[in-house]
């Protein structure tokens, strides 16, 4: 695959997003990447793979038979020394998220490499409203907030591309929200 637009209708809903979604988290997993880019204005400690039948153990044992969520993959790459680079809305559910992931880093001693952001509200300027998720040599990005209802439910337009030229114009374009 290069590049591939994944349109989904919200009266039509299917898993093409997040079948996608997790088969390049467990690339990611399987062969870490330096960094990995997460930009969502709403986002939740979504389901992302389904472990309840074991397959997925061998990517972290300590993850047990049940359903993985965002957290604990994040938490799997910053143990494997993948610096996370996290961008979120100023609400009061990702606030509660970015601490919840903080502690969990300063905990495992990975806080170096997760840099949590925030988008600030000011009354009367427009928020910060990129969406993306991405490796060093891959990013899904367009409508999709990281959400239970974006990943699975919502009509989204997508882009899934490995295209290095892609990915290094986005990838660097998303940079700037942690400069």
């Amino acid at each position: 695959m290069s590049t591939r637009h994944i349109h989904r209708l919200a009266a039509r809903p299917h898993r093409l997003i997040s079948e996608a979604l997790q088969g390049l988290l467990v690339s990611e997993l399987l062969a870490p990447g330096r960094r990995l880019l997460i930009a969502s204005p709403w986002i939740t400690d979504v389901p992302l793979l389904d472990n309840r039948g074991g397959r997925f153990n061998v990517l972290d044992n300590m993850w047990g038979a049940r359903v993985i969520r965002l957290s604990a993959i994040l938490r799997t790459l910053l143990a494997q020394q993948t610096s996370v680079y996290f961008h979120c809305g100023p609400g009061p559910a990702e606030t509660a998220f970015v601490k919840r992931l903080s502690d969990v880093a300063r905990r495992d001693g990975s806080e170096a490499q997760f840099h949590p952001r925030q988008s600030v509200h000011v009354p009367g300027t427009v928020l910060d409203h990129e969406k993306a998720i991405g490796g060093d040599d891959w990013i899904i990005h367009g409508s999709m907030n990281l959400t239970y209802r974006g990943v699975e439910m919502n009509g989204e337009l997508v882009t899934v591309s490995t295209d290095p030229a892609h990915v290094a114009t986005v990838t660097t374009e998303l940079m700037s929200l942690f400069a």
